[in-house]
């Protein structure tokens, strides 16, 4: 995609643009650190890089379903693909963990900095199941879209349980099946794992219920009239 061409697709997508802009922000904050202290934060980018990977696809998968419904087999398999990715935006704000051996100095800027690149992943993720949402609820109805949303979370609370303890990524599904399968079941006896997923699907449903709402008010304000 030449500049000019990924200048008008932000021009028509404001919403990625502005998605686009807090993450560079972020990453800013990061060049700076990087100049004056060090380079510990790096890998700040790359796991915000994944946080938009499930976003780009499924933004792709809508543009496609708008144009001509999908196959369901397609949209389906499409789906999957997204969910096994969306973990990678939530996963993001588990970095905070790093605070703990940030020196005494740096500690409000790295808690700024971690907190900047946190906020970019959430959204960038809720936009996401925004458009899953919107996909479902076109193709089918409110009511299966909810229930997807909601079963999205909790395997999700659970991805970012995997990806933080058990040290597995999204690509291990096709890497290393067999051992993910038995980490996965390992997991799911472990009561931390209960704990985290339950609490991680929680945080991620209200936040997202929050979003749903402000996103459908500032969509349907043209139609109602203020004193």
């Amino acid at each position: 995609m030449t500049l000019d061409k990924l200048v008008r697709y932000l021009q028509i997508n404001q919403k990625v643009a502005l998605l686009a802009f807090i993450s560079g922000l972020a990453v800013t904050l990061l060049v700076f650190r990087i100049l004056f202290h060090n380079w510990d934060f790096i890998f700040l980018v790359w796991n915000l890089f994944l946080a938009w990977i499930p976003l780009i696809f499924i933004k792709w998968v809508w543009e496609n379903e708008s144009r001509k419904q999908l196959p369901f087999w397609l949209l389906a398999a499409c789906l999957v693909v997204w969910l096994l990715f969306f973990p990678n935006a939530p996963y993001i704000i588990t970095d905070l963990k790093h605070l703990r051996s940030v020196p005494e100095t740096m500690i409000w800027y790295d808690a700024i900095l971690i907190f900047m690149f946190s906020v970019a992943g959430f959204l960038t993720g809720l936009y996401s199941i925004r458009i899953v949402h919107r996909i479902i609820s076109r193709r089918w109805n409110q009511e299966l879209a909810w229930v997807i949303v909601g079963i999205s979370m909790v395997l999700s609370g659970f991805g970012v349980f995997l990806g933080r303890y058990g040290r597995w990524n999204s690509w291990d599904i096709v890497t290393q099946p067999g051992a993910l399968a038995r980490g996965i079941f390992s997991s799911m006896r472990d009561p931390l794992a209960i704990k985290h997923t339950l609490a991680f699907s929680f945080v991620l449903m209200l936040l997202y219920f929050a979003f749903h709402i402000f996103a459908e008010l500032k969509h349907n304000e043209g139609t109602h009239k203020y004193s």
